[in-house]
Formats: structure tokens, sequence, C-alpha cells
């Protein structure tokens, strides 16, 4: 079993001013599918261990240990050389529970009580197909690690939509990291958010929790968190064994990230989870269980509705997004010859990349903040040709010029093309403001950069007017 690694988190007590401090949040993450198989109860809890119940305990009672391992169930002790005859009427029963009566979830009790996977595999089946989800989501299971991904995630989903707990859990890990379906942080929020509310799953707290720290709703995380620690005391055993204790830290990690100023927290966190992609060795030869993102798309950002916020997560990003919105754009040439876009407060953006040819002419427009008609750029031959040595460090490039500055081609508006997109690549989501940093202007008229110059910054200024 792959397990988390030990690596260590910065708590509270660290200082918050210190720029290199990294706060690590751990989450369940996609090798849980082979954990556990989901149990339906109520076979036994309503009607054997119930005195009123269709069974009743008279034969339990007199069974040394049945009790016992009946509540909570104890398949294994059942399964153990000396309670054949316990297993025997146990399994009995079940059947006679599922068949009489119609308590499908027995199936989910049968799969543990037989000696092969085959057999458990069919009596997964025939449970998930009379309805029951928490067969659904064990059929599902096994399918899944026989490599029949495509098909067990459906019952694994089917089965979360229906009321099952565990599956609701895989549904969220599966759309959180991409597993066994596409990455659909939406959909993963939607069944973490089931398993809290009709379970109070202490999983699904720590791993909604922890989409809300990268979605930078830290206080709702805080909350969310907190409610996790309630809980943790029944989880304990089981943390420990699976080397997971550090799920614990996430609170504390939580409290010291928000001593820190709402837009600087992402740049101080990391995440960890279990392995990224389930483990090989619980999988057969077939279809092989997808990494993390396999699917290959770039997961939309995540916001969870302002309803499901603490209001002071509401406040810091609402204030945050009017302070951005007033930012001014700068661009910085540096001595490499390359462009920098950053806000005015000295936030970076990104660097506009474009190939030489259409630096040069960038360049040039620059240089000429009164503009010109793309006809008359044969006018500026030597300029282009000039700045394109520089740019490319290539020195037979006289027809590439000759071609830019032919009016009868179309190699100036190309390179014109290439510009606006360089830039508009460069900011995601940008406004008609990044325009003024492209060369604009009609057929046969001017071209000019219509950006203020006070706006540039060049470490080059010899090389420009």
């Amino acid at each position: 079993m792959v397990v988390l690694s030990k690596k260590i988190s910065i708590f509270a007590s660290m200082n918050a001013n210190d720029q290199n401090v990294t706060y690590t949040f751990y989450g369940l993450g996609p090798d849980f599918i082979t954990w556990f198989y989901p149990l339906d109860t109520t076979p036994i809890d309503q009607e054997i261990l119930d005195p009123n119940g269709q069974i009743g305990l008279e034969y339990y009672e007199d069974t040394p240990g049945a009790i016992e391992h009946l509540s909570p169930f104890d398949s294994e002790w059942f399964m153990q050389k000396g309670n054949e005859e316990a297993l025997g009427t146990l399994r009995e029963d079940l059947v006679f529970l599922s068949t009489v009566f119609g308590m499908i979830g027995a199936h989910s009790l049968l799969a543990q009580l037989v000696g092969s996977a085959e057999e458990r595999l069919f009596q997964y089946k025939l449970g998930a197909e009379g309805g029951s989800p928490e067969c659904m989501v064990g059929f599902g299971q096994m399918m899944c690690l026989k490599n029949h991904v495509s098909d067990g995630w459906q019952w694994i989903e089917k089965g979360a939509e229906k009321g099952c707990e565990m599956g609701m859990l895989l549904a969220g890990i599966s759309y959180q990291y991409g597993t066994l379906s596409e990455i659909d942080y939406k959909k993963a929020a939607y069944f973490y958010r089931r398993a809290i509310k009709e379970f109070h799953n202490f999983f699904a707290f720590i791993n909604y929790g922890v989409m809300l720290v990268d979605a930078n709703c830290c206080h709702t995380a805080l909350y969310t968190f907190g409610h996790a620690m309630k809980r943790s005391e029944s989880q304990m055993q089981l943390l420990k064994r699976k080397g997971m204790t550090n799920i614990l830290s996430n609170i504390d990690s939580c409290e010291a990230l928000l001593q820190l100023p709402y837009e600087v927290r992402p740049k101080h966190i990391a995440f960890e989870h279990h392995s990224p992609e389930l483990d090989s060795s619980f999988c057969q030869k077939g279809e092989s269980p997808r990494p993390v993102g396999a699917y290959g798309q770039k997961p939309q950002p995540w916001q969870p509705d302002n309803s499901r916020m603490v209001p002071k997560d509401i406040e810091e990003r609402d204030n945050y997004l009017a302070k951005i919105k007033s930012r001014e754009v700068m661009m910085e040439i540096d001595e490499q010859y390359r462009i920098f876009l950053k806000y005015d407060d000295g936030t970076p953006i990104a660097e506009v990349k474009m190939p030489a040819l259409p630096k040069a002419l960038y360049f040039v427009f620059l240089n000429h903040p009164e503009g010109f008609p793309l006809k008359h750029l044969v006018d500026y031959r030597d300029e282009l040709l000039s700045w394109y040595r520089k740019l490319s460090n290539r020195y037979n490039i006289d027809k590439s010029i000759d071609d830019l500055t032919d009016p009868t081609k179309n190699s100036a508006n190309e390179k014109i093309s290439r510009i606006g997109k360089a830039f508009r690549d460069a900011i995601e989501n940008c406004d008609d403001s990044i325009d003024t940093f492209i060369p604009i202007g009609s057929k046969g008229e001017v071209y000019a950069v219509l950006v203020d110059r006070e706006r540039i910054m060049k470490d080059i200024q010899s090389h420009f007017k």
C-alpha cells in the first residue's frame, strides 16, 4: 500500500511573515478504493440483533462470541476455523432475509462471508442488480480493481447517488483527482457535501476542507476542519494504521495560513494525498486505472457558492477583486529583450512570448509612438533589420525583412496578429485594456501602439527614443 510521505507540515508557531514557509495540507487520495468494501448492516441490526426481528437472537446467544462479532460486523471471525457452524447459520439467515423479505443489502454481508473473489463478485452483482447502493459500490470497486474501470465507475457513481456513504466518498475523490472519471471539482464538492450532510463523514470533511484551501476560502476551510477534528477520535486507530495522522495537522496549517494576506496565501500552500494513481499491485491485466488528470484537461478553477462560505471569506475575496480591478498593467523590457507584464503594484503577470520578427516589428512601433501606415514600413527597413539581427542572431535575413516591408504582401498584418495573440495569451480573461499594448489601425491608415509610455519600463533605454 502506498501511504502518505512523511513531509513535515509547518504549524502556526512559525513566523507568518517568512516568505519561504509552506503549509502542507493532506487529504485522502485515490487508493482509498482498495481499503474497504461498503456494508449494509440493516439486515443484522433489524432482523437478527433485534429480539423482535424475523430471525432474532436465540441461536446467536447460544453461540459463544457470535453476538459481539455481529455488531460491529466482523466477517473475519465468522470465517475462522472452528466457527463453521455459526458461519453457515449466518449465511442461511442472510439469504433468507434477501430472498423472502427483499433485504437486498444482505448481499453486501454475504460477499464478505465467501471464500473466493469470484463468489464475492457474484454476491455484489446480485445485490447491485437488485438495487442495493452498497452492493453497487462494492461491485464497482471490484470491477475497477479487475481493470474494468469504465463499467466499475458507473456502478460506484450510481451507488453514491442512491445514498451509499462510501460511494459518495469514492465519487468525490475520483472527481477531485480524475482517477476513475474526469476531473470535476463541482461534482467532487457535491459528493463531499452529501457525505458530510447525510453521514458527517470524517474524510469528506477533510477533503472538502482541502478543496476550500485550494480555492483560498481559508476561513470556511478552518470551520470545516474543525468539524473533522470533532470526529477524529473515532478514526484514530485507522489513521495510525494507514500512516495518515498528518491529516490532523490541516487545522493548524490553516490557522497559520490565515495569518498571511489573502493574495499571498496560494504561494504558501502545498498538497499531499495518498497515491496519485491506483497502485498497479491492485490491478490485473486489462484496462489500467487512469492516473490523476489522465484525461489531460486543465481543471476549471472552483469556488463554492457564497451561501456555502463563511462571510469573512466573501469579504476578503471581494476586497481583493476590487483592489486588482483598479490596478494598471505595466510592461517591462529587460536587457535580453524579453517582454514582461506586471501590475503597477509589482505583482508579476506573465512573459509575452513571440518570435523574433513580430517582436522586431513591435519594437519599431514602440520607438515611434506617432505610428505609421503599414505601406510606409519600408521607410523603417534599417531599424527593422537592426532589431531582427539583435533578436534572432541571424544575418541572412533580408528576404524576411523585404517581405515584411512589401505593401503588396500580407506579412505585416500577419505579424501584428501574432503580436496581439501573444499579449492576449499572456493574460487570462484579459479585457479590452490590453489592446493599448497592441498595434492598432485600419487599412491604409496609421497603426500605432497607444499605451501611455509611462507604463513601459525599459532596461535598454539607449535602444529606444
